[in-house]
């Protein structure tokens, strides 16, 4: 049979006496207020995290409602194998010489003139226009736009 001693109860290692005992406990103290502090970041992170995710679920099967309502009532089919070829050869032949040429690329960009050039940058801001069209509708508000 083992017999088991009584001890006294434990003191610091560093103890030389009151005043470093209560170093001992402000340090300690210091730590424990510095982890609750960490950890209620951290809830704080995970909280955000969940009510995002929760969001983007509710909005993901929003969007996929009206897409399911919007496909039936307009009868769309996806398409045949046939126009997905032609559409995607002519798509492939027509950029795979920029791919492989870097200097057709080049010449393609140096092409490029200022009518050109200007009729990208309105088609641009038409499209950011309505964009933004969109976002006000969407919010309700015009602030931040």
């Amino acid at each position: 049979m083992l017999r088991q001693s009584v001890s006294s109860p434990v003191r610091p290692i560093f103890s030389a006496g009151p005043i470093s005992g209560a170093l001992f406990r402000a340090q300690q103290m210091r730590q424990n207020s510095t982890l609750t502090s960490l950890v209620a970041r951290a809830n704080a992170a995970v909280s955000s995290a969940r009510s995002l995710a929760d969001k983007g679920v509710y909005w993901s099967k929003v969007i996929g409602e009206v897409s399911k309502q919007v496909y039936l009532k307009e009868s769309f089919a996806p398409p045949t194998v046939a126009q997905f070829q032609s559409t995607y050869k002519g798509l492939y032949s027509s950029v795979l010489p920029y791919f492989t040429s870097p200097e057709a690329f080049l010449a393609a960009l140096k092409s490029i003139n200022g009518a050109t050039l200007f009729k990208f940058v309105g088609y641009s801001i038409q499209i950011f226009g309505a964009f933004s069209l969109g976002e006000i509708v969407g919010r309700r508000k015009i602030v931040g736009y």
